[in-house]
C-alpha cells in the first residue's frame, strides 16, 4: 500500500495541475470583435461602475444601466472597466454597448488563488484611461509599508501611468516616516501628505488632480473612499475603522467606481489591492523601474547582471546597497519583484 504522504502529495499535485488549468483558461486572451474597438468618437458615454453583466454609463449627464450588445458571449467585467468611454445604442426601453474607445492605460490587479496551495493568481483588470494615479498610503492603522509602494510604482509606470504618492493620516506621521517618504521625493516623486482629520493638504490635492481622470490606488485602511469623501465634500462613500487585531483595513470598496467631483475632474476608487501583477515582465527588465539604479547598472561586470546571486565584487549596485548610495530598503523591494518574476517563469 503506498504511504499515506505520497497519495497526499500525488493528490496535491493533481489539485494543482488542475488550478493551473483553470488560470490559463481564465486568463487566455479574450477575443473580440474586430470592429468593436474604435479609435474615436465624440459621442461616448463614460463607464462608471460594472457589476457582472451590468455596466453604468454617464452620458448626456444620466447615469444609464446598460450591458453589452448581442453577439458579444462575454459578460460585461471581463471587458468593460471604470474608466472606459463607450458607445450606446438605445433600443426600445434600454440601452447597448456597441463599441469602446481605445483605452491609453489599464491598469491590473492579480487575484491570488484563494486555496493557498500555490501562489496561482488569475489577472483582473480595474480601470482604464488613467491620467494620473495616486499611491495612498497611510503614517498609521494600516502602519506605511514601503515595499508596496515600490510594487505600486514599478507597475503603474510600467503602464505608462504617471504617478505620485499621497501620505494620508499625515496627522500621526513619526520621524521614521518623514524619512521614507524622503527617499520618494529624492527620487523625483511628488508625495502629498493629507489627513482628512484634520483637512490637512485636501486642497493640494485637489489641485494636483484637476482637470484629470485619476486613480487612488494602496491597501485597504489607508483612506481612499475618506479621500474620496474630501474631494467631494461629501459623505458619499462608506469609510470602516481598522481591525484592532490586525491594524489592517477592512474592504468597504469592492469593486473599482468612479466619481467627478469637479468640472473635467473624476477619480477612480478602488478596493484595497493586496497582490499585484509583475508576471508580464521580464526578469531583466525590474531593475528599469529603480531610479537609482540607472547610472550604475552599467558599470557591473556581466551585461545581464540581475544584481543578485552575482559576487559583490562583480556588482556595483550591491556595491552602492553596501555603502548605502542606494536604500537598503528599496533594494530589498527590488529582490522581491524580481524573485516574482523568476518563480512565474
Amino acid at each position: 500500500m503506498p504511504h499515506y504522504n505520497a497519495y497526499t502529495s500525488f493528490k496535491t499535485k493533481k489539485s494543482i495541475k488542475k488550478k493551473e488549468l483553470i488560470k490559463e483558461k481564465q486568463n487566455k486572451q479574450i477575443n473580440l470583435p474586430n470592429d468593436f474597438i474604435i479609435e474615436e468618437s465624440k459621442n461616448y458615454g463614460i463607464v462608471l461602475e460594472v457589476k457582472y453583466e451590468t455596466a453604468y454609463v454617464l452620458y448626456n449627464d444620466e447615469i444609464i444601466k446598460t450591458t453589452l450588445k448581442k453577439g458579444i458571449n462575454l459578460v460585461c467585467n471581463k471587458i468593460i472597466f471604470p474608466g472606459d468611454k463607450v458607445i450606446l445604442e438605445k433600443a426600445k426601453t434600454s440601452y447597448t454597448i456597441t463599441n469602446l474607445l481605445k483605452r491609453t492605460s489599464i491598469l491590473s490587479r492579480v487575484k491570488k488563488d484563494s486555496t493557498r496551495l500555490n501562489n496561482l493568481g488569475t489577472t483582473k483588470n480595474i480601470a482604464s484611461n488613467i491620467d494620473l494615479a495616486v499611491i495612498v498610503a497611510s503614517a498609521k492603522d494600516p502602519a506605511l509599508h514601503p515595499k508596496f509602494i515600490d510594487r505600486y510604482l514599478l507597475l503603474l509606470e510600467n503602464s505608462n501611468i504617471p504617478t505620485i504618492i499621497c501620505l494620508n493620516k499625515s496627522d500621526l506621521k513619526t520621524e521614521e516616516t518623514t524619512k521614507i517618504l524622503d527617499i520618494y521625493r529624492n527620487l523625483g516623486i511628488k508625495v502629498i501628505e493629507t489627513s482628512t482629520y484634520t483637512n490637512q493638504g485636501i486642497t493640494n490635492l485637489k489641485e494636483e488632480l484637476r482637470g484629470k481622470q485619476a486613480i487612488f490606488v494602496g491597501n485597504s485602511g489607508v483612506g481612499k473612499s475618506s479621500l474620496t469623501n474630501a474631494l467631494m465634500d461629501t459623505e458619499t462613500i462608506k469609510t470602516s475603522a481598522i481591525s484592532s487585531k490586525s491594524k489592517r483595513g477592512r474592504h468597504t470598496t469592492t469593486s473599482s467606481k468612479y466619481y467627478i467631483w469637479d468640472e473635467d475632474s473624476s477619480i477612480i476608487d478602488t478596493p484595497g489591492i493586496r497582490s499585484l501583477d509583475v508576471s508580464k515582465l521580464k526578469s531583466l527588465e525590474v531593475q528599469n523601474y529603480f531610479k537609482e539604479f540607472s547610472n550604475i547598472k552599467e558599470k557591473c561586470k556581466y551585461k545581464n547582471c540581475l544584481h543578485y546571486q552575482e559576487p559583490t565584487a562583480a556588482c556595483t549596485i550591491k556595491q552602492a546597497v553596501e555603502n548605502n548610495t542606494i536604500n537598503k530598503n528599496r533594494y530589498q523591494s527590488y529582490l522581491r519583484i524580481l524573485k516574482d518574476t523568476l518563480n512565474d517563469k
